[in-house]
């Protein structure tokens, strides 16, 4: 059975004929599935033969556009604007909350427009080079649903976020519009960067372009560049330009006032025109019938207008600058039937008419139509969600925005490189998001130790001890099958297997015996209280410790500590020849640093040694043959270092009671 081949769900098409017959599949991981053939594959086909070839395993993995080197920058800095929303509207009081929602809109359509620039340069760089690959053309379309994202976003953070029901949106409709149609602007720098700029063919264009967007200044620099700018016509429309009323929301004026400015205004432009201020020039003519509102005029220049949502905007600015967000709708149903109908509009239309609508069910499910992933849906529904509890509304977005928000989690938990996001997510998804959550960290691959920590890191924020105890018990039993003792030991106290922790420190024992070093020393001296974890596990730290004691030169504690350890049983048997050939240096100072009692308790263990060695058992305690020669060899002088010791020992003590 082979598993290397590896097919991204984006194309289905496998070239394997064994498939052709039909194939089985079974989940190996979340958003993984394992495909085989169903029936066995015979050797050249033949049916009767019994013997079988091997069929290949293919992984088949889910595809998204956020998986790319590219999207990444949004994946890992959208989780930053999402934690600190949630944390904002909870801290934050009321007054203050559309404002912090307002600025989470704009940090998520930022991050947008910064990926969008960057493979908007990239494309420009593989253009010049005259490049054309598979990748130019992935990045054709992350452009392009970077550009839906942005502009359906931007919509939205108008309509539900900013606007008020019943108040004035053409000003925020306005600013949507130069921000997604800047065509004007270059056609404006085009023609003005010419030699004379009223003759060049997009002059005019520019001109229109500029004031159906309401872009006065900008038409009247470029109506200045005209070398008839100072005659009347073009004075007197320069005039109008200059006078036209622009509603501000928080500028002071009423919505009364404004409008009796407008129709003022209005009824000005209307009066020069039928007095034929501008007979004599065309162009100002049409510019003037513009102003007017003239809808014949309007809508004879909508090839200028890319969409039919432009083409509402400019309408409306000289038609009803005063309109209701309610009757925006049919605002755009007009401009549709205007442009091109019903029959002509695309998926993303209707996602631009339902948030007009202020449908915001509708908006979610036809995003996710338009979008390949839960990127977008669980942001804008966990914006709108709080929008909502925001204004005290019956709020029946918990339960989708819950969901989204798995959907989405749950796909960056099918990422190598995006789990830790996905488990981000799910802390602000209830219950369902906990459970999923730990199930997801009990299921994580771990690679590496590095990864095993960050899961434990994780795992232990949230109190999963069953999660943390699990990998590092796997992680235990990884380190030992690779001889890596003392990493093993690490995570035998990270996850409290007594039992296991025993099992290494032996290893370790006899690892000592065998080559006279420690494994891991660093670590050893720094178990403190866990070293209480099994009994082995205490000697060995304890040993450790006599070693640098003896190093330090603190001899009398030293030799405390080492007969301690053969005195209270915690030493095991087989380690008891090590400890007394230790002992040995001691013995043989010139000043006791071991006592007669303590002598004594080192005479019974040699006399259980030398039994031991007489005996031929299974349970011998110089297991080892390395030690047994070793003790065999020094036995005679561990005996004789034994009784003068005594003999000092005693005199001195003798001397201190005298």
């Amino acid at each position: 059975m082979e598993g290397d081949s590896k097919h991204s769900a984006k194309t289905w098409s496998i070239p394997d004929p064994t498939l052709a017959s039909g194939m089985c599949g079974t989940y190996s991981g979340i958003n993984t599935l394992m495909v085989f053939p169903n029936r066995p594959v015979h050797h050249n086909d033949e049916p009767h033969t019994s013997m079988l070839t091997t069929a290949k395993l293919y992984q088949i993995e889910s595809f998204s556009w956020l998986w790319g080197r590219h999207m990444r920058k949004l994946v890992n800095e959208a989780v930053g604007t999402f934690i600190g929303l949630q944390k904002a509207v909870v801290d934050v009081e009321t007054d203050n909350c559309k404002l912090i929602l307002v600025k989470k809109s704009r940090e998520y359509r930022s991050m947008i427009q910064a990926c969008y620039s960057e493979i908007s340069e990239q494309l420009q760089s593989m253009k010049e080079k005259g490049q054309t690959s598979d990748e130019e053309k992935e990045l054709i379309e992350c452009s392009g649903l970077l550009s839906k994202m942005e502009l359906i976003l931007s919509l939205f953070e108008i309509v539900f976020i900013e606007t008020k029901p019943g108040s004035i949106v053409l000003s925020h409709l306005i600013s949507w519009i130069h921000q997604h149609f800047p065509e004007c602007l270059d056609r404006k720098r085009e023609a003005m960067e010419s030699e004379h700029p009223h003759q060049h063919p997009v002059y005019w264009e520019a001109v229109y372009g500029l004031v159906l967007q309401g872009r006065t200044e900008d038409v009247r620099q470029m109506l200045a560049s005209h070398p008839n700018a100072g005659t009347d016509a073009f004075l007197s429309i320069d005039e109008l330009l200059r006078k036209m009323p622009v509603y501000q929301v928080y500028a002071g004026v009423s919505e009364p006032e404004f409008t009796v400015r407008w129709y003022h205004w209005q009824s000005e432009c209307e009066r020069r025109l039928q007095e034929g201020h501008f007979t004599a020039y065309h162009h100002l003519t049409i510019l003037c019938q513009i102003l007017c509102g003239d809808q014949s005029t309007i809508t004879s220049l909508r090839d200028l207008m890319d969409t039919w949502y432009h083409f509402m905007v400019s309408t409306l600015l000289f038609t009803n600058p005063t309109i209701k967000f309610f009757r925006l709708h049919a605002a755009a149903q007009d401009a549709i039937s205007a442009m091109r109908g019903e029959d002509m509009t695309t998926s993303l239309d209707h996602v631009l008419l339902a948030a007009m609508e202020a449908d915001a069910l509708q908006v979610i499910k036809k995003c996710q139509h338009v979008l390949d992933n839960n990127w977008f849906t669980a942001h804008i529904t966990d914006l709108l969600y709080h929008t909502l509890s925001l204004r005290n509304e019956q709020n029946s977005l918990a339960k989708l925005r819950e969901s989204l928000l798995l959907d989405y989690a749950s796909d960056l938990l099918g990422h190598s490189s995006h789990w830790q996001v996905g488990i981000l997510y799910l802390d602000h998804c209830g219950p369902s998001g906990i459970a999923m959550a730990q199930l997801a960290l009990h299921k994580i691959t771990l690679t590496d130790d590095s990864r095993a920590r960050k899961v434990i890191h994780m795992a232990s924020d949230r109190n999963f001890d069953a999660v943390v105890d699990s990998v590092c018990k796997v992680m235990g039993r990884r380190a030992l099958s690779q001889n890596r003792l003392g990493a093993a030991i690490w995570w035998g106290v990270r996850s409290r297997d007594s039992s296991f922790t025993s099992h290494v420190a032996h290893q370790i024992l006899h690892k000592y015996i065998a080559e006279g070093r420690f494994e891991s020393a660093p670590l050893l001296d720094q178990l403190g209280p866990a070293m209480l974890l099994s009994d082995t596990l205490t000697f060995l730290g304890k040993y450790r410790e006599f070693h640098t004691m003896y190093q330090d030169g603190n001899f009398k504690n030293a030799a405390s500590l080492l007969v301690s350890l053969i005195s209270s049983k915690l030493a095991p048997e087989y380690f008891w020849p090590i400890l007394l050939l230790d002992a040995l240096p001691l013995l043989n100072s010139e000043e006791p640093f071991i006592s007669s009692e303590e002598t004594y308790e080192l005479m019974y263990c040699m006399h259980n040694l030398s039994q031991s060695s007489s005996k031929s058992t299974k349970q011998s305690p110089m297991e080892t043959e390395a030690a047994k020669v070793s003790f065999l060899e020094k036995e005679k002088e561990i005996r004789l270092s034994l009784s003068n010791n005594l003999a000092r020992a005693l005199m001195h003590e003798g001397t201190v009671e005298d």
